[in-house]
């Protein structure tokens, strides 16, 4: 509850709205809904199967396309 909100702020402030916020790691699960509300779209604890995040990714962006 340090990082993501200031990443959160900063994106914000960039007016970057078109990113799939993730992250993972140790995470207190007592800090898991707050960083959803936050806008943290998946997070991600230990042991999480890298396929399983690997698919999350993929369905998040499924559909988005970005002009060059």
């Amino acid at each position: 509850m340090t990082l993501v909100p200031k990443i959160v702020e900063l994106l914000e402030a960039q007016g970057v709205d078109d990113v799939l916020l993730t992250v993972g790691g140790t995470i207190p699960t007592r800090d898991i809904e707050e960083l959803k509300q936050l806008g943290v779209a998946g997070v991600f604890t230990p042991g999480t199967p890298t396929d399983e995040i690997v698919e999350f990714i993929r369905d998040g962006v499924k559909g988005r396309s970005r002009e060059i």
